[in-house]
């Protein structure tokens, strides 16, 4: 390696730890980061714990099933009004509403849990408004997180954002389990009621503030689709947009069929079939760690694209395996895919986006995603 470009390594490893610094000492950033890394763990704690309950209730795997589907859907249908509310309004204020009532939806399934009357259609329901939380994510928090950030600093602040899920997607996971076998679904959902409270106490002292872009004297329903006819029309948007399509639709649906295949063609006991997953999370994590680090500012796009080819080709390949080795490793190897495609998905529709078009541009983003609770019936289906 040269001089220069040994130098530039340096310069760049240099620069992407300071801004790791800097925005990890901002007030307000680490408010935002903290508050969506309990809203990630309360999400993971919660679709363990509902998923047990339901199955013991009633025997039905179809029933877990919409209820996932259900905590999924809000994406699908709300994203681009969320997009356009977040334009509308102030972004802190729609966050605290949205937590405010998905805290206290938290609280009445608990206590309904606790005294023993908690129904499937209860919890579905809470299911849907922890989802519309879920979709708030994109077009309000990680926006607040961007404009925080400012534009140098955007790769930087999604690749700790990134980080920070799938460590909460193993804390969630972890936690959930032993909270079901300790203290119940009641317990859980009082935990999550307690710790949406201390999320809106987190929000309410930042001191960010946005201008709307749009006014909200138009008709709402035209606004939006206007917005979406806007984001249209940029190219590279689109671009992004379709491969999330097709990693959501085709790609990530996968991942309800891990236990499946696990059992039947496999033929490995719950710990192995864990060990399969928390693979793929754990080089995941440190595919984003290594990314915060280095933060790379050049072919985010080529980076976008192998991550999504590279993870497809892994699913390809654990579908056909008939060794579990074989299937753990390319967990790992899926697990670094997913890493590329996550750090880079909401940077570059960050990044790509004017500054009136943000929010309305990760509300497309979550319409995308919100595709994958239907991929995951059509490979039912299939």
């Amino acid at each position: 390696m040269g001089k220069d470009s040994k130098t530039a390594n340096e310069g760049s490893a240099t620069r992407s730890g300071a801004d790791i610094a800097i925005l990890l000492t901002h007030r307000d950033f680490l408010r935002v980061w903290g508050a969506g890394a309990l809203i990630g763990i309360v999400r993971w704690l919660e679709t363990l714990a509902v998923g047990i309950f339901v199955i013991d209730i009633t025997g039905s795997v179809t029933a877990v099933a919409m209820v996932g589907f259900t905590r999924m859907l809000p994406m699908l249908l709300l994203g681009a009004l969320v997009g356009t509310l977040a334009s509308r309004f102030n972004r802190r204020t729609l966050l605290l509403a949205g937590t405010s009532v998905t805290g206290l939806f938290a609280l009445i399934l608990g206590l309904l849990a606790l005294a023993d009357v908690i129904a499937v259609w209860q919890i579905t329901l809470g299911s849907f408004f922890t989802g519309i939380l879920w979709t708030a994510d994109f077009p309000i928090r990680r926006t607040i997180m961007a404009d925080i950030a400012g534009r140098a600093r955007t790769g930087t602040a999604m690749s700790i954002e990134s980080a920070t899920t799938h460590i909460t997607r193993l804390l969630g996971a972890g936690l959930g389990g032993l909270l079901v076998g300790s203290v119940g679904l009641e317990g859980t959902y009082l935990l999550g009621a307690a710790m949406y409270a201390v999320i809106i106490v987190l929000l309410r002292g930042i001191r960010y503030t946005d201008v709307p872009t749009s006014s909200y004297h138009r008709n709402l329903l035209a606004d939006t689709f206007g917005g979406l006819r806007v984001v249209a029309a940029e190219r590279f948007l689109v671009a992004v947009l379709a491969v999330t399509v097709a990693f959501n639709f085709f790609g990530f649906a996968y991942t309800s069929m891990v236990p499946v295949i696990g059992r039947t063609s496999l033929h490995v006991d719950a710990f192995a079939i864990g060990l399969l997953v928390s693979t793929e999370a754990a080089f995941s994590l440190i595919t984003s760690l290594v990314f915060a680090a280095l933060a790379p500012r050049r072919y985010l796009g080529a980076i976008y694209v192998f991550g999504a080819v590279t993870f497809m080709g892994g699913v390809l390949i654990f579908a056909l395996s008939p060794s579990y080795w074989i299937c753990l490793a390319v967990m790992g190897v899926t697990g670094i895919a997913w890493g590329f495609f996550s750090v880079t998905q909401s940077t570059l529709m960050l990044l790509a986006s004017p500054p009136a078009l943000k929010a309305r541009a990760m509300g497309a983003l979550a319409i995308c995603i919100g595709l994958a609770p239907l991929g995951m019936l059509h490979l039912g289906w299939l």
